[in-house]
């Protein structure tokens, strides 16, 4: 989320409710569902393959897959890419337990494949960094590596067969209970999406506890 649409939103929201400052904490995805569920947090922002237990769920963002290159590499000579080509190279990838991971691994066990993962970093940034090194490629969504791909010289392909989406999910106790502050949000999020899927458009997990005078992120 910190990665792809979450900033987006946050420069709506602070436009539109400049006396509302929202604490916002980026952890994975099960310690972003546990804070909600004991009442930590308001809002998490989570991979769609989390369980949630009895939290509710609303699609907020999805993004394609797409393999991420350094600039010299052997599979730069294919327009496209086979899942089974991706995973015979060395990854960088997220840790093993954050959803996008869990979502590739899947994919992986689909097509019989073991997931030759060689470094696991924290943020899209370390790992779009790694790739540039020359130590792996990786499995990313198309808008978190279309925005490093001048900086760090890194190569898209597209995966073929039908489209893989990272999809992201707001999860909460219930609307019902959200804060004026918090609904906001929501809806500034779902607006987002709805206006994205209309045009056709395809595009970590993240805490969020609306505060009226300050703020925090790591």
């Amino acid at each position: 989320a910190f990665a792809g649409f979450l900033p987006e939103v946050l420069a709506r929201y602070s436009a539109r409710h400049p006396g509302i400052a929202l604490d916002i904490e980026d952890v994975l995805s099960e310690d972003a569902v546990r804070a909600v569920a004991t009442g930590v947090a308001e809002l998490a922002i989570i991979g769609e393959n989390t369980p949630v237990g009895e939290l509710k769920t609303l699609l907020c963002d999805e993004d394609e897959l797409v393999a991420v290159l350094p600039h010299t590499h052997p599979l730069l000579t294919h327009s496209e890419l086979s899942w089974p080509q991706a995973l015979e190279h060395d990854l960088v990838s997220l840790p093993r337990s954050s959803s996008l991971t869990r979502l590739i691994s899947s994919q992986a066990e689909a097509f019989n494949q073991p997931l030759k993962i060689r470094i696991q970093v924290r943020s899209f940034e370390a790992l779009c960094q790694m790739v540039a090194s020359g130590l792996g490629i990786a499995i990313a969504p198309r808008k978190v590596a279309q925005s490093r791909v001048q900086s760090l010289q890194l190569q898209i392909r597209p995966l073929a067969g039908p489209p893989i989406a990272r999809r992201l999910m707001l999860a909460l106790r219930s609307l019902e209970q959200l804060s004026r502050p918090a609904q906001a949000f929501v809806d500034l999020a779902l607006q987002r999406i709805q206006s994205r899927t209309e045009l056709d458009v395809p595009d970590k997990a993240a805490e969020v506890t609306p505060m009226t005078n300050s703020a925090k992120a790591d």
